[in-house]
């Protein structure tokens, strides 16, 4: 497959899953992932500094499914809708263990009776690999440049 087609399959990707996302589809958004996908939310600081300490770990899809359901069914919150805006996806390599790219986000969340705030600004950093069902993610890192953020995280990024 050529790099441009690869790229349009990569882009399409990254968009589903901010559409999920925006949707509050939350049950959707596990299937995404590979069985032992891994998606961690993490500060700029601590990935620059190597630190491992991430504000959202979840290591495998059935970790996933579990934040989905918690966020949906069971934590308590105001209501909000988020939006995600993303960069155009910066493909790093490609090779038999799969495609390597980063795009920046930036996450605006919107409630009823309020002004739209950012949420998160920052980049990912995907590992994508080729399945039967099509391109998943093998790994998410959601990396927030902002040191300070609200005192709950609801929704993945």
């Amino acid at each position: 497959m050529a790099m441009d087609d690869t790229w349009f399959e990569v882009q399409a990707l990254l968009g589903e899953v901010a559409a999920v996302l925006d949707a509050r589809d939350l049950q959707r958004w596990p299937d995404f992932f590979t069985e032992d996908g891994v998606y961690r939310l993490q500060s700029r600081e601590n990935f620059d500094r190597g630190l491992p300490l991430a504000t959202m770990a979840l290591e495998s899809r059935g970790m996933l499914k579990d934040r989905a359901y918690g966020a949906a069914e069971t934590l308590f919150h105001d209501p909000y809708h988020q939006c995600h805006i993303l960069g155009a996806p910066r493909l790093l390599s490609e090779d038999a263990h799969g495609i390597r790219c980063e795009s920046s986000y930036l996450v605006v969340r919107t409630r009823r009776d309020a002004l739209p705030e950012i949420l998160s600004v920052g980049r990912y950093q995907d590992h994508l690999v080729r399945t039967a069902d099509g391109l998943k993610i093998a790994e998410r890192l959601a990396i927030f440049d902002n040191d300070l953020v609200p005192n709950s995280i609801i929704d993945p990024i």
